[in-house]
């Protein structure tokens, strides 16, 4: 009952402007490099360790400290009610019996989803997503546990359903009963049905292509229906969505569809006007995903983020000089970084004549951004140098000398906690920079040894954060393809660790480069992995599908091992796990 009250609220209250203080404030950071990881490499037993091995709880850096009755009261209302509860329940019930409860419960659902009353048939939807959260499947089925696998029949028994429900789902936002999801006149319900919808985003990922026109259309419209509050809902709506359908929003149809409205918020607000920060956030998101498409539109975006970024530095050098004025907000900077990383992702080196002719030049403002005491602003700066190596180093080279005396100091084997992102970024992006220099380039090779001896310590700093390590494992692979001779004589000191890094990191090209790299390593220096055979093995045995190139250096190498040391090769063999033991016979022979 408590909950239905909640939903209808206000009546007709959506035309009614919010005020400031209905609007919580929202903190801007930087993007983070990190990798995906295969399910069966987490079992979530594990507790969750702070940046410097301190035990964390779930959910522990939520900090409800600081709200009076009314802030608690509201976000209890958006966060946990009986039927979010209701949905965690069955959620914990889907992890434990797998497809067994779909199978119970398939008919009820058909019966709430296509029902008459839209309460139903929302509950139902509710229910469904419950039910459709959890582990991802396993992909061998002779690895994890019964429970591993039974978990993960869930979402495979879902999966065979998914061309009747996603249209389903998808055609509710039409239905006038269900206005009350997206475009109801009351305001908190127009909350509830789009945050649910950026789950839905979320979970149909690119299945939701082939309906993108009746949703961009009714994101549109929400556009001129919406006040402040969840207009910044609906932004992360937008860019959700961006994230979730990638290149399949570049059809001229629906980047016409919205790109206009979504542009006319953007040019009516100021550059100081903290609404405009939502705004480039989520343009972030449709630039990648638009790529070419957005070409037509990247000049006043481009122009608009480096003034911000000009403007933002000035006024902080001012600010450093007179230290009793009001410190600038640093969110604008940090956005508009963001937003300069998506134009070089959608528009690659069609972005080089916007960054030649800019004044003053992004790159040295760029390079003024990693000095920032802030380290939110060299985090995105350090996005956006990786960004830039990746799509345009070209454009990047001239600078590179500068940028990397700035990469080497801050790639600190203990960084502070608060310095830990800007730390990871700036180690993706170095491994980024060495992969675009020619093998064995003398342009390069002077900042092998510096870095590698940055690189390693926080490899086997014990108690740094796991996407330092997997970052910092990534790049001193990278950098050891380009230049082996003068990484391999160190391979004794990390290899254990970089093996245990990169374990359970799902199959990728950053990853593939990284193990080529390695292998290169250990062809050089054989003797080098026999004190962590057991680790490369099983780090070995983790892929699921190698590239052909890498597939042939696994098998050429452990050839190589095998008749290198076969005493010591027999020895660890026999340590490996029977999983393991089998699959390495079965693809590369006893």
């Amino acid at each position: 009952e408590d909950d239905l009250l909640w939903l209808q609220g206000d009546d007709e209250d959506a035309a009614v402007p919010d005020k400031d203080t209905d609007i919580k404030p929202r903190h801007y950071g930087g993007k983070a490099h990190g990798f995906e990881r295969d399910a069966n490499g987490d079992d979530g037993s594990q507790k969750r360790v702070g940046a410097y091995g301190e035990e964390l709880d779930e959910g522990e850096d939520e900090d409800y400290d600081d709200l009076d009755d009314e802030d608690f009261a509201d976000e209890m209302s958006t966060e946990w009610n009986l039927r979010k509860c209701a949905a965690a329940a069955l959620d914990v019930l889907a992890v434990r019996f797998g497809a067994d409860l779909l199978n119970v419960l398939l008919e009820p659902l058909k019966t709430k989803l296509w029902s008459d009353d839209w309460l139903q048939r929302e509950s139902g939807i509710l229910a469904l997503g419950a039910m459709a959260e959890g582990p991802e499947p396993v992909t061998w089925e002779s690895q994890g546990s019964e429970s591993d696998r039974r978990s993960a029949g869930c979402i495979d028994a879902i999966e065979p359903h998914l061309p009747t429900l996603v249209p389903y789902l998808i055609n509710t936002l039409n239905d006038p009963k269900l206005l009350r999801m997206v475009l109801d006149n009351n305001k908190r319900v127009q909350e509830a049905g789009c945050s649910a919808f950026a789950t839905l985003e979320e979970d149909a990922g690119p299945e939701l292509a082939p309906y993108l026109e009746p949703v961009l259309r009714s994101l549109v419209f929400a556009f001129e229906k919406y006040q402040n509050k969840n207009m910044l809902i609906l932004y992360d709506a937008v860019g959700t969505l961006a994230d979730a359908v990638g290149s399949a929003l570049q059809n001229p149809t629906y980047v016409e569809i919205l790109m206009p409205p979504l542009l006319k918020r953007w040019s009516k607000l100021k550059d100081d006007d903290h609404d405009l920060i939502p705004v480039l956030k989520c343009l972030a998101s449709v630039t990648i995903a638009m790529g070419p498409a957005f070409l037509s539109y990247a000049t006043p975006i481009f122009d608009r983020c480096h003034t911000i970024v000009h403007t933002s530095l000035l006024q902080y050098q001012a600010y450093q000089q007179n230290l009793e004025m009001d410190e600038p907000d640093r969110s604008f900077l940090v956005v508009a970084l963001g937003l300069l990383s998506g134009l070089t992702q959608g528009l690659r080196t069609a972005l080089e004549s916007h960054i030649s002719g800019s004044q003053p030049n992004l790159l040295e403002l760029l390079i003024i951004c990693l000095k920032h005491p802030h380290a939110a602003v060299r985090q995105s700066g350090y996005a956006l140098v990786g960004d830039m190596a990746m799509n345009c180093f070209p454009l990047l080279r001239p600078q590179v000398s500068s940028i990397m005396q700035e990469i080497i100091a801050q790639l600190d084997p203990e960084p502070k906690v608060e310095f830990i992102s800007a730390c990871n970024n700036a180690a993706w992006a170095v491994g980024e920079i060495a992969l675009q220099f020619g093998r064995d380039e003398a342009d390069f090779q002077q900042w092998v040894h510096p870095l590698v001896s940055r690189l390693i310590p926080i490899l086997l700093h014990s108690k740094a954060p796991r996407s330092l390590h997997e970052n910092a494992a990534v790049s001193i692979g990278r950098i050891g393809l380009m230049h082996p001779a003068l990484v391999a004589p160190r391979l004794p000191e990390f290899a254990e660790a970089w093996c245990k890094a990169l374990n359970e990191i799902s199959d990728n090209e950053e990853k593939d480069s990284a193990f080529r790299g390695f292998c290169t390593l250990v062809q050089m220096n054989l003797a080098g992995i026999t004190k962590s055979l057991l680790w490369f093995c099983n780090a070995i045995g983790k892929w699921n599908r190698p590239s052909p190139e890498l597939n042939d250096m696994f098998q050429q190498l452990l050839n190589e091992l095998r008749e290198h040391d076969s005493v010591c090769w027999k020895a660890h063999v026999v340590k490996i796990s029977p999983v393991i033991q089998e699959l390495l016979v079965t693809r590369y022979g006893g």
